[in-house]
């Protein structure tokens, strides 16, 4: 009998990484710690601990960006997805085993989704859902957009490069009847993402499909989204402020058509709001969150925003601002702080369109 590896995978802060094995012998060894390790590209991985049990044993990673299942693509701006390459060896005295059946354990919250995808006119969304309860009674529906760096198609991008969605798919398993979409933008060389017209006019219409064929509450439907889906959260909220009972945008800023980009080099950047836009958000309860250091996306695109929407008599506005230092090791990433806030869900269920 061939002996076999299962690598588990799971959602973690930095996203979906291999965080153990599961070695099964192919006969019974006596192993110790020093006897087996792992590497990828020549490199030792971190071990935390070791159980060996007859012919099976048990290894626990320590948190290691090389077992990582994506990497950035700098030139498009995109993840991309690829399993790592990890290398087991058994040291078994004068002799080395390393030889193995290998197969990777998927997130286990993966099976509790539906996808689908979404066609509108010309704009296609992939669709990522998720549900408690039934559709015979109404439920509140909550709706994440993620950023550019999950763009694609079918690709389970939005649900493996943070755990923005393992953090209220886990709150709506425990605590809600309710329906989590998350949609995806397809990928295209601009970095347009959410503001593509055909697929502004397509991600309503969907979330009107939605509405219809999971019998939603309309006066609990939550709109979330990080970077340029944090800047696409306070889009869609300002375009259609009836729709959403709550947003909660993560480093973003109020996106129109008309306006242009500022921001200083190296600083980020990020759109004004306007006295028009501010308005149209007087009603809507936000909680929006930013790092002071973020590089990407400029902190004045919140606190702007926030200001101006507060200017405007919106007395429903919580803004959290992270001091420089505190999200790491990428300051854009706030959104890794703001879902661990045991507050933040809870206030966003409470919340029903005035």
């Amino acid at each position: 009998m061939q002996s076999r590896i299962i690598y588990t995978r799971e959602i973690t802060a930095d996203g979906d990484q291999v965080i153990c094995a599961d070695i099964k012998l192919n006969k019974k060894f006596h192993l110790n710690d020093s006897q087996v390790y792992f590497q990828v590209r020549g490199e030792r991985v971190p071990i935390t601990s070791i159980d060996c049990s007859g012919r099976d044993v048990h290894v626990d990673f320590a948190r290691d960006s090389r077992l990582a299942t994506f990497s950035f693509d700098q030139d498009d701006f995109v993840n991309r997805f690829a399993l790592p390459e990890i290398e087991a060896f058994l040291e078994l005295g004068k002799s080395r085993q390393s030889s193995f059946l290998i197969s990777f354990r998927e997130p286990a919250f993966f099976r509790d989704f539906s996808s689908f995808a979404f066609q509108y006119g010309n704009g296609c969304i992939g669709c990522y859902q998720y549900a408690t309860g039934t559709s015979a009674t109404k439920r509140p529906l909550v709706v994440f957009l993620h950023g550019s760096g999950e763009r694609g198609l079918a690709d389970w991008l939005p649900l493996i490069g943070n755990d923005v969605p393992q953090a209220i798919h886990d709150y709506i398993m425990n605590h809600e009847d309710a329906v989590l979409l998350v949609p995806q933008v397809s990928w295209t060389p601009e970095l347009s993402g959410w503001f593509r017209p055909e697929i502004r006019d397509a991600l309503i219409r969907l979330i009107d499909a939605v509405i219809e064929e999971e019998n939603i509450d309309t006066s609990r439907i939550y709109l979330a989204g990080l970077s340029n889906g944090g800047a696409a959260t306070w889009h869609f909220a300002e375009r259609h402020p009836d729709m959403f009972a709550a947003i909660v945008p993560c480093c973003g800023y109020i996106y129109n058509d008309e306006k242009s980009f500022l921001g200083d080099p190296g600083g980020g950047r990020y759109m004004e709001p306007t006295q028009r836009e501010a308005s149209r958000l007087n009603e809507i309860p936000i909680w929006a969150f930013h790092a002071e250091d973020d590089s990407t996306v400029d902190v004045r695109g919140t606190r702007s925003s926030v200001a101006a929407v507060k200017s405007q008599g919106n007395r429903h506005v919580r803004m959290t601002i992270y001091e420089p230092g505190l999200v790491r090791p990428n300051p854009h990433a706030s959104w890794k702080l703001a879902f661990k806030n045991s507050d933040l869900l809870p206030w966003m269920f409470s919340q029903r369109r005035r």
